[in-house]
């Protein structure tokens, strides 16, 4: 027999939160966020149902909205996205999770979408990845991402062994 709810926090929480908002029709991408915001900052741990789980990952991307990959973080936003109230969101997806079930190729597919060097930095840092000091490439922060993500996957088989 399966569960029929899922404990969610952190992260996790915060991503079921904007998805949830997100997807109410004629909610302003402003007023997603600030609901969002207060109830991230508000609730330390949710209980929700399964079927709302499964509803958030079939609705498209479209129907979402840009606020799935929001946050505050407004250093690295572009004009455009200031402007507009969006800024990047370094825990929309998990690069480790992305390279183990996508491959290589679907990660650097994810990567491509982050336009901004200083996002991917951000990814990089959120998620622990470890990337070479120096300036690098837009191309070569991407590769590295993707090494690190790899490289986190080995680390963690090998403490496992």
């Amino acid at each position: 027999m399966t569960k029929a709810t899922r404990t969610l926090s952190g992260a996790s929480q915060k991503k079921f939160f904007r998805d949830l908002f997100g997807s109410i029709d004629g909610l302003s991408r402003e007023t997603t966020a600030a609901l969002s915001a207060a109830c991230e900052s508000q609730i330390a741990q949710v209980r929700v149902r399964l079927p709302a789980l499964e509803r958030g990952k079939k609705r498209a991307p479209e129907a979402v909205g840009e606020s799935a990959r929001t946050t505050a973080r407004p250093e690295s936003a572009t004009e455009d996205q200031q402007s507009s109230g969006q800024t990047f969101d370094p825990f929309a997806f998990s690069v480790v999770v992305a390279v183990t079930k996508e491959g290589r190729e679907g990660l650097a597919k994810r990567l491509l979408e982050i336009p901004s060097a200083g996002d991917l930095r951000a990814l990089a840092k959120a998620q622990h990845v470890a990337l070479p000091a120096g300036e690098l490439t837009d191309g070569e922060l991407r590769d590295a991402i993707i090494e690190g993500a790899l490289q986190r996957i080995a680390n963690r088989k090998a403490a496992a062994s």
